[in-house]
């Protein structure tokens, strides 16, 4: 044997044994794979089901929807006849809200850590539910999904707004009457609001521009303004328009630079055609527009992304008559402009705004829904149309690496299973506590009692 040869096989033998190790380190570390068998699927798109077939999981993506899948290592789950749909998706939350506990009281009674820790059993609620995800439209909820997404605790995955952006005396104006409202005075209510991340008081469209830059640098994949009056605060009457159509536009401007939208909190006409003037892309609530307004909504391709009727919104423990006087006018024009909606186009979402003291009521939405979708209609919208409605936060998507609400090949792992056909009856998501078996969200099983 030469001196090369005898020096030449040591090397080889090390870059083989190197070799084998890397494959066994590559077999170690080789998505863990889910068969689930024996269930009839609906995709989040399609007008019907599909019978007994079969959905591969790898990792945190679906791999493959067929017929009689073989894959030798996967886990296999037995769907027992089961109707399997995309997890759903509530495109209208507000998880740093505490039950029964109103804004005048967080702000002086809580710290943000205790608000931080009482929405941890709000967003475990959500998941039981089988909401997957969800947009969350205005609090300190973007660190909340961090730690949700490192698996530091059960939730949905969140689309958080950060700090929503209003006028002084508008919705979002919870300043006490001995407290500036500059943002800037340190110990204010104001500044308080800003540095915890519930809500930015901005007037002019040159503020507005800079608070709604500050929202997207905090990693906002999206902005709420507060457009005009609201239920929950006292200060601001629901027909108060709570912008012009300059600081709107400010606002859609500094977003669209971040390639991302803008929604509007707004009730009224005035209020919902100035940020349709301004580019706003979605209307949050709109129970008292008019048919014009709703039509050239339609004709603008602006949504309404959460039109509800939060059941319990009478009985909110911190209203007072006032606020309720406010939130049965809501109420009595939900059903007239639910209506227009449907007549005229207007794409809709799905979404509760059922947060805080109200988090038990979030599927009643579908019972109110009823009088005027198919079940059908309705999970579509909670499905495959809110995720396009999610999708408009463009290179800004915290979950753009794969598709939400739809089952099919490459999209994300969020995956329900009920006893029966909610197509055909979607009294059997609403009663989800006897009716939902399977709950995964991210590949990961957070419920199976098939």
């Amino acid at each position: 044997m030469s001196i090369r040869t005898r020096f030449l096989i040591p090397i080889f033998t090390s870059l083989f044994v190197s070799i084998l190790s890397l494959s066994a380190v590559a077999q170690e570390q080789a998505p863990q794979q889910t068969l689930i068998k024996n269930v009839n699927v609906w995709d989040g798109t399609s007008d019907s089901v599909k019978t007994n077939v079969d959905v591969l999981i790898e990792g945190n993506k679906i791999k493959q929807v067929a017929e009689s899948i073989n894959a030798n290592d996967a886990t296999v789950i037995d769907g027992k006849g089961g109707t399997l749909i995309p997890g759903l998706i509530d495109s209208h939350q507000h998880v740093m809200l505490p039950p029964s506990v109103g804004p005048n009281q967080i702000m002086h009674s809580m710290t943000p850590y205790m608000v931080a820790y009482q929405a941890i059993p709000q967003v475990q609620k959500l998941l039981s539910m089988g909401i997957t995800t969800t947009r969350d439209l205005g609090g300190p909820s973007l660190d909340l999904a961090k730690a949700i997404d490192q698996g530091l605790f059960v939730g949905p995955r969140i689309y958080s707004s950060g700090a929503f952006i209003g006028g002084t005396s508008g919705h979002g104006d919870f300043v006490d009457a001995t407290s500036p409202h500059n943002r800037q005075v340190v110990g204010s209510s104001a500044w308080w609001m800003a540095q915890s991340g519930f809500s930015y008081l901005a007037d002019g469209a040159d503020d507005v521009r800079q608070v709604t830059r500050l929202a997207l640098s905090t990693g906002a994949p999206q902005i709420k303004i507060m457009a005009g009056g609201g239920v929950a605060s006292l200060k601001d009457p629901l027909e108060s328009v709570g912008y012009s159509e300059d600081e709107m536009r400010a606002a859609v401007e500094a977003a669209a630079d971040y390639d991302t939208y803008v929604m509007a909190h707004a009730y009224n006409d005035e209020s919902v055609k100035r940020a349709i003037r301004a580019g706003v892309k979605d209307i949050v609530h709109g129970h008292l527009l008019s048919e014009e307004v709703v039509k050239m909504m339609a004709e603008n391709d602006v949504w309404l992304g959460s039109l509800s009727r939060p059941v319990g919104l009478m009985e909110v423990p911190f209203f007072t008559d006032e606020n309720r006087r406010k939130g049965q006018e809501v109420l009595d024009g939900y059903d007239r402009v639910m209506g227009l909606a449907k007549k005229h186009g207007v794409k809709m979402g799905f979404g509760t705004d059922a947060a805080s003291s109200l988090i038990d009521t979030i599927l009643l939405e579908f019972e109110a829904r009823s009088k005027f979708f198919t079940p059908l209609e309705m999970l579509k919208q909670a499905t495959s149309t809110n995720a396009e409605l999610l999708a408009f936060s463009n290179s800004r998507n915290p979950y753009k690496e794969a598709p939400l609400g739809v089952i099919k090949e490459g999209a994300w792992a969020d995956i329900l299973i009920y006893n029966d056909n909610p197509l055909e009856d979607i009294g059997i998501v609403i009663d989800y506590k006897n009716n939902l078996r399977f709950i995964m969200k991210n590949g990961e099983i957070y419920k199976d009692d098939l």
